[in-house]
C-alpha cells in the first residue's frame, strides 16, 4: 500500500474505533477498505466504481463490502451520502384513555417476553411502561405513529437515552405484532460521573469493615463485584462453586453469553470460607432468600454510612466502574477491558479513561512544573 493510501487507511481505522459499531462490523470494514486501497484503483468515487465492476464476481457474496467502501468514501468527503429533506412530523396528542384492546395487547406481549426471554422484573416493567406510554397517544401500530410519538418525546425534552429505550421497546413490540418497524435513534455521548466511583482507599476501608461483620457474605458481595465487573443481574447468577472453579459462562445483558474470571486471591478466600461455613449454591442470598436489586442497593448504602463513604458511590454498578478504573490503572488495555465487561462497542469502554476531578488536579500539578 502506498504511503498516501496508508495514511488514509490509518486515519479511517482510528475513526472507526470512535464509532458505536461492533467489533465484528469494524473488522469486516477494515478488511474491505484495506483490500480496496491495496488495489490499483484510486480512493475516489470513480475508483470505487471501477473496483466494484472489476471484482463483481468475487464480491457477489460479500454484502458488507459496498456499505464499507461507501462509508470510507463518505469519511473522505468523496462519497455517496445523499441528503434528504426531512419531512415535518406532527406530534401525537394524548388520548383520553388506553383502549381495552391495547391493554390486552400489552399484557399478551409481556407474557410472551416472560416465556421467550430471561428478562429481569425491572426490564419487563420498563417494556410494559414504554408500550403503555405509546398507546396513551396512539391506537394503532404504524411507522407514522411511531415517528410522531418519537417527535412528541423530543418536543417534551426527553433525554436521548430515554428515547432510544422507547424505540428499542417499540421495535420489539412491532416485531411481535408482525408489523416490524425500524426507527432512527438519536445519538448521544455516553458519560460517566467519575466522582461517583469509590476510590481504592474507600474500597479497602469498606472491605476492612465488612470483614469484621458477623455475616461475612457481605464482604464477598463487594469483593466479587469489584473484581469481576459484573452487572448486578449477572452477579445474582454466581454460585460459590463457580468461584471455586475460577470461571463461569453466563447469559448476561441482551441475552449474550459472557465468561467471567475469578482471581486466584478471591478463590483462596472463598475456599476457606465455604469449607468453614458449608456454603453452596447462589452467592447473593440474604436472610429471606435470594437478594433483590433494591435490597442489595439499600444494604450497600447502609454499609457506606458505617464507613464514611458517600451514598452516591454505594450501589452495585459503582463497583463495575471501580473494576474498570482499577483494571486500566494496572493494565492500560481498553480492548481487553471491553471484552471483560461484555461491551459490544469499544466506544462504550472509552468512558472509563476519564479522570475524576482529584485525579486531573493531581496529574496537572505533577506535569505542569515550568
Amino acid at each position: 500500500m502506498k504511503e498516501e493510501k496508508k495514511s488514509l487507511f490509518m486515519g479511517y481505522v482510528s475513526h472507526l474505533y470512535q464509532t458505536r459499531k461492533t467489533y465484528e462490523t469494524i473488522g469486516k470494514t477494515i478488511k474491505a477498505v484495506k483490500d480496496f486501497l491495496e488495489s490499483e484503483y484510486p480512493a475516489s468515487r470513480s475508483g470505487y466504481k471501477s473496483y466494484m465492476k472489476a471484482n463483481a464476481m468475487a464480491l457477489a457474496d460479500c454484502y458488507y463490502v459496498k456499505e464499507a467502501l461507501c462509508g470510507f468514501l463518505d469519511y473522505l468527503g468523496k462519497g455517496y451520502s445523499r441528503t434528504r429533506k426531512t419531512k415535518d412530523v406532527k406530534p401525537l396528542e394524548k388520548l383520553s384513555e388506553v383502549s381495552e384492546k391495547n391493554k390486552k395487547l400489552i399484557s399478551d406481549f409481556i407474557y410472551y417476553l416472560t416465556q421467550e426471554e430471561d428478562y429481569s422484573p425491572h426490564t419487563l416493567e420498563l417494556y410494559s411502561v414504554s408500550v403503555k406510554k405509546y398507546f396513551e397517544y396512539a391506537n394503532e401500530v404504524s411507522v407514522d405513529n411511531y415517528k410522531r410519538f418519537v417527535k412528541m418525546l423530543e418536543d417534551k425534552g426527553f433525554s436521548p437515552q430515554t428515547i432510544r429505550l422507547r424505540i428499542t421497546v417499540l421495535e420489539r413490540f412491532s416485531k411481535w405484532m408482525k408489523k416490524p418497524v425500524e426507527l432512527k435513534r438519536p445519538k448521544f455521548k455516553r458519560k460517566l460521573n467519575t466522582e461517583n466511583v469509590p476510590t481504592e482507599t474507600e474500597y479497602n476501608r469498606l472491605l476492612d469493615y465488612l470483614r469484621t461483620c458477623p455475616n461475612r457474605d457481605r464482604y464477598f458481595f463487594i469483593k466479587i463485584l469489584a473484581t469481576t465487573g459484573a452487572r448486578v443481574s449477572e452477579f445474582f447468577q454466581f454460585r460459590w462453586e463457580d468461584i471455586l472453579s475460577g470461571e463461569v459462562t453466563l447469559k448476561g445483558k441482551g441475552n449474550k453469553y459472557r465468561r467471567f474470571f475469578f482471581s486466584r486471591k478471591l478463590q483462596e478466600e472463598v475456599k476457606a470460607y465455604v469449607k468453614e461455613h458449608n456454603k453452596t449454591g447462589y452467592v447473593a442470598v440474604g436472610k429471606c432468600g435470594k437478594l433483590t436489586q433494591r435490597g442489595l442497593c439499600q444494604a450497600m448504602k447502609e454499609w457506606g454510612d458505617k464507613c464514611g463513604i458517600d451514598r452516591c458511590k454505594m450501589h452495585p454498578h459503582a463497583f463495575r466502574h471501580f473494576f474498570a478504573k482499577m483494571y486500566l490503572k494496572k493494565n492500560n488495555d481498553v480492548i481487553q477491558l471491553a471484552d471483560l465487561l461484555g461491551h459490544g462497542s469499544i466506544d462504550t469502554t472509552r468512558i472509563y479513561l476519564q479522570k475524576s476531578y482529584e485525579e486531573q488536579k493531581r496529574e496537572y500539578n505533577r506535569s505542569v512544573t515550568w
